[in-house]
């Protein structure tokens, strides 16, 4: 095997079969990358639930790059290029894009908004741009306790140092992808939200918003295809299990109180007022602030939240569960009730 790509969560490699997602035990909360910490299994909880979401959606009708799990923490799926938009004064350059390559990651974020909750950035961003809201389809702007159906879908860049918000004529510009297939992604994204809530709502678990990624298939008479690609968990998707985080919002919560996070913003404002991308280097090395190291107990029960929910997953569609029957969402409420 052939080591193509170290992220912040996954190893990816080039085998002779597809390539191979090789989940670590890493994690990354608000775009910083690999953190100080690891928490133990959670490769082996992702790998699982991958396995089980593509699985599951493939049933409904849903394609996407997955062919079938490899080991314990590591899955198959089908190659997909990644195509970088370069980086020239100041600006990203996305031209590559302008000849409709096909069998390759489509370059944008898709986020799907259910339920917006307290402290959501949409509420806070119709503010301050009311002109947006007829981009989503909405009359008023919403407040925390609404919820939608379909859900509220949004576009942002994927392969920039920092995600960007993007309006429809900003992806139009970009020249990326067709009108009619930015569509086919909404209607996409409609349809496995509505798939996965199901599913989540069946063992008790409120899914609330999340990100889904997509690719560029084959040229056919009517264009391109549309598939899923990366992952889908909870690094990916926002649940709550009893009011508690069941996602990588638990982590963020963690780090959010902290002078760390605190310097994340700045160091990104200042990164935008220079026109550079290296925010990190400016938080880390003009502002002094890096990650802290989570604690033991908060690695115990972040350990947990990942193994209990592959189990769970399992269980509600009748397979065997990966874990110990002692992992399951019952115990870890108990166990992060006293601290969360």
């Amino acid at each position: 095997m052939n080591l193509l790509y170290r992220g912040s969560v996954k190893d990816i490699y080039k085998t002779n079969e597809g390539l191979l997602f090789k989940y670590s035990n890493r994690y990354s909360v608000f775009d910083w990358g690999e953190m100080p910490n690891e928490i133990p299994r959670k490769g082996a909880a992702l790998a699982a639930m991958a396995g089980l979401f593509f699985d599951h959606l493939k049933d409904k009708g849903i394609s996407s790059h997955y062919m079938k799990p490899h080991s314990e923490d590591s899955i198959l799926v089908n190659e997909v290029a990644v195509i970088r938009p370069e980086w020239e004064n100041g600006v990203y350059d996305y031209s590559v894009y302008s000849d409709k390559p096909t069998n390759c990651l489509v370059p944008l974020e898709v986020i799907f908004r259910i339920l917006l909750g307290k402290g959501n950035s949409l509420e806070d961003r119709l503010k301050k741009n009311p002109a947006y809201m007829a981009e989503l389809g909405l009359t008023q702007i919403p407040d925390s306790t609404m919820s939608f159906s379909p859900p509220i879908v949004e576009f942002s860049t994927k392969l920039e140092t920092t995600d960007r918000y993007l309006t429809r004529q900003e992806i139009k510009d970009l020249n990326v992808i067709e009108s009619w297939e930015l569509e086919q992604v909404r209607k996409l994204t409609a349809d496995i939200a509505d798939h996965l809530q199901k599913l989540f709502a069946s063992f008790g678990v409120k899914l609330w918003d999340g990100k889904f990624e997509y690719a560029f298939g084959s040229l056919t008479p009517n264009g391109r295809s549309l598939f899923l690609v990366d992952s889908i968990g909870p690094d990916e998707l926002r649940l709550t299990y009893e009011n508690a985080p069941l996602s990588k919002e638990f982590l963020r919560q963690i780090y959010a109180p902290t002078s760390w996070y605190q310097a994340v913003g700045k160091a990104k404002d200042i990164a935008k007022e220079r026109g550079t991308n290296n925010w990190k280097e400016i938080c880390a090395n003009e502002l002094g602030e890096k990650p802290q190291v989570l604690n033991n107990e908060q690695v115990k029960v972040a350990t947990m939240l990942y193994t209990s929910l592959a189990n769970e997953m399992a269980w509600a569609l009748g397979k065997t569960a990966p874990f110990e029957k002692e992992a399951s969402l019952k115990n870890w409420r108990q166990q992060c009730a006293s601290w969360l």
